[in-house]
């Protein structure tokens, strides 16, 4: 009898992050139609990958990383800026040719929400009454989590259209409006 155990399915977290300076000075016509996003090339966007059974490409537009069939692979975006001044949203991750036998590497990626009733923020009084009243570096507040997410089906290479909607903040210093529509085709390996 085989004493060891299989692997079970593994969450993979993949951070994007978006130099919005560079599309602001490089895209002067955005796109306003999220079904005709602008294309962009590979020149601003850094893909982080927390990488629990190995990954390759770190901080590249482009990445490789091991998963096994059933793991879930979750995408997440942030501007450069952290989403406070210029923000990012993720809106689609579509394959580049969906193959008619459904033969991809992926299932479909969907938006999934999460929401923490007790998420950690900067706790603003921390500096001023340093561990007075058991004060801590953060406080907790209920915030919306949102990531887009496939279930690996299967080892291979697949390209990929990730489609993000870029706003930037109004001169009143508080509103963040949509500059524009993009996308790009980064190329995910799955070995």
């Amino acid at each position: 009898m085989n004493t060891q155990q299989l692997d079970s399915s593994e969450n993979i977290d993949i951070m994007v992050v978006i130099d919005t300076d560079y599309i602001r000075k490089n895209c002067k016509n955005p796109s306003q139609d999220p079904n005709n996003p602008s294309q962009i090339d590979h020149n601003c966007e850094y893909m982080v990958c927390n990488g629990k059974r190995g990954v390759t490409g770190q901080g590249t537009a482009d990445l490789a990383f091991s998963a096994n069939p059933g793991d879930n692979v979750h995408f997440r975006g942030t501007s450069i800026y952290g989403n406070s001044d210029d923000a990012i949203i993720i809106y689609g991750i579509t394959p580049i040719n969906p193959d008619p036998n459904d033969d991809g590497v992926f299932n479909d990626f969907e938006p999934s929400l999460v929401q923490r009733k007790g998420a950690a923020v900067p706790n603003l009084h921390f500096g001023k009454a340093r561990y007075k009243d058991n004060n801590i570096v953060a406080e907790n507040i209920t915030l919306n989590f949102v990531s887009y997410c496939a279930e690996v089906k299967a080892k291979g290479e697949e390209g990929f259209h990730i489609q993000f909607a870029l706003y930037t903040l109004d001169g009143d210093g508080e509103t963040q409006n949509l500059f524009g529509y993009f996308e790009w085709d980064p190329s995910i390996s799955v070995n």
